[in-house]
């Protein structure tokens, strides 16, 4: 039976959820406990393996194999995600305190339901919500009132504000459990393969967070102005933890948050799921030059000799591969056995490696060999089509024919060289 699937939702994750979610529940700022780490810690070693080294105590993989798992941290008090703030004022614009009633538009005077006033809500800046009651001064909205305002909201209510019936509820915007990355997300500083002490930016986020929010435990017994200072403190070390740089305050940190590791250029997105460097490619600037055929692409010296091409070893080519291998022609780079193993030519030189049937080699590139050309914008199929190579001892640019520029829109910046190898099987 074919299943159609019409649509994908995002949705919150409700504090059941997470703790459902999670493998252990942190309780403790202490890492380490006799040198190895401390249970219910935040390098407990539940929460998956972060080192080439030993097992996850969850699922009992080893690092490859395991993914990680979440834990949680019970929070002293609710707080806000500052990613979702503008979800809570939208929430707390369109329902009503008193009795929970949800408008589908926002509620300027009073509550159709209970006719009581509904007080006006406004964002001072990407950290902090304010209310202005009915003969009241404008104040400040703490997460703790605005989570128990979405708490009054009757589920049956939720979807006339969401357009469709599920398990979300808006209180979950406001954040009482926090989820505790698994340790693979925020690895310890390695050599060699083995982990030395030292603890990746993330951690020491958690860690302050657990440290402050420790401190506002020990503050319940004193005055409503300490109690809320405590509070505005586990409050912005939760908001440094998920994204810093859109807090008000200036203050600078070397300290990566999460947000942090996803946006610009160097960031999730862009530079590792987006990110168009890899292997067997070059990069420079184009020129033309009409003494090429329309099939060639002139590929500078030095990137000739630099980029290599996996040629797998077939009957058609040993002899010549193997000839090359024997004599440590400095063309051959690299020997790969079938299991993976590489032989850097320059480690094995003074020994004949017997070259197989199966095996591959990777040598620099030759006249004629295919590869592919592109420029970007790459926004049809013709902006990457195959040539073939043809070395120039002189210059640094590739040099292409003036024919082909009008596919790739060329003129004359920047564009790619990937190399591939396919050899033509036949006996001729």
């Amino acid at each position: 039976m074919m299943v159609v699937i019409d649509a994908v939702r995002f949705d919150v994750l409700s504090p059941k959820q997470i703790r459902h979610l999670s493998v252990c529940e942190i309780t403790t700022d202490e890492l380490y406990e006799d040198n190895r780490p401390k249970l219910n810690g935040l390098r407990d070693p539940r929460l998956g393996v972060s080192s080439r080294l030993g097992r996850c105590a969850s699922c009992n993989q080893t690092w490859s194999q395991c993914s990680g798992h979440f834990g949680h941290y019970e929070m002293p008090h609710p707080v806000y995600n500052i990613g979702w703030i503008p979800e809570v004022l939208q929430w707390l614009r369109r329902s009503c305190r008193y009795c929970g009633h949800v408008s589908a538009t926002v509620l300027t005077k009073k509550c159709p339901s209970c006719k009581k006033p509904c007080p006006k809500y406004m964002k001072a800046n990407a950290v902090t919500l304010r209310i202005t009651e009915h003969d009241a001064p404008t104040r400040d909205l703490l997460a703790p009132e605005a989570h128990q305002y979405l708490e009054q909201i009757p589920q049956e209510n939720v979807h006339i504000f969401r357009g469709h019936k599920d398990d979300f509820h808006p209180s979950s915007l406001v954040m009482t459990v926090l989820p505790i990355p698994p340790n693979c997300v925020r690895p310890s500083p390695t050599i060699d393969g083995d982990e030395v002490r030292g603890e990746d930016d993330l951690t020491r986020r958690l860690l302050y967070i657990l440290r402050v929010a420790k401190g506002y435990a020990k503050v319940q017994n004193e005055a409503s102005v300490i109690r809320e200072h405590a509070m505005r403190r586990t409050q912005d070390a939760v908001h440094m933890y998920i994204d810093q740089k859109r807090m008000s305050s200036k203050q600078v940190a070397n300290q990566k948050s999460i947000a942090s590791r996803l946006r610009g250029k160097t960031g999730r997105l862009r530079g590792t799921l987006m990110g168009k460097r890899s292997n067997f490619t070059a990069r420079t600037v184009i020129t033309g030059d009409s003494m090429l055929d329309m099939r060639e692409v002139g590929v500078p010296q030095h990137v000739a000799d630099t980029l290599t091409i996996v040629e797998n070893v077939n009957r058609l080519n040993y002899k010549q591969l193997r000839e090359l291998v024997r004599t440590q022609d400095k063309t051959i780079k690299y020997v790969i056995r079938p299991d993976g193993t590489r032989l850097d030519m320059r480690t094995i030189k003074g020994r004949t490696e017997q070259l197989k049937q199966g095996w591959s080699v990777e040598r620099t590139m030759r006249n004629g060999d295919p590869v592919l050309f592109n420029r970007q914008p790459s926004l049809h199929r013709m902006s990457i089509m195959c040539h073939r190579a043809r070395i120039m001892p002189v210059g640094k640019t590739f040099r292409l024919n003036l024919s082909c520029t009008t596919p790739y829109n060329a003129d004359f910046v920047s564009s790619f060289l990937f190399c591939y190898f396919e050899p033509e099987m036949n006996d001729n």
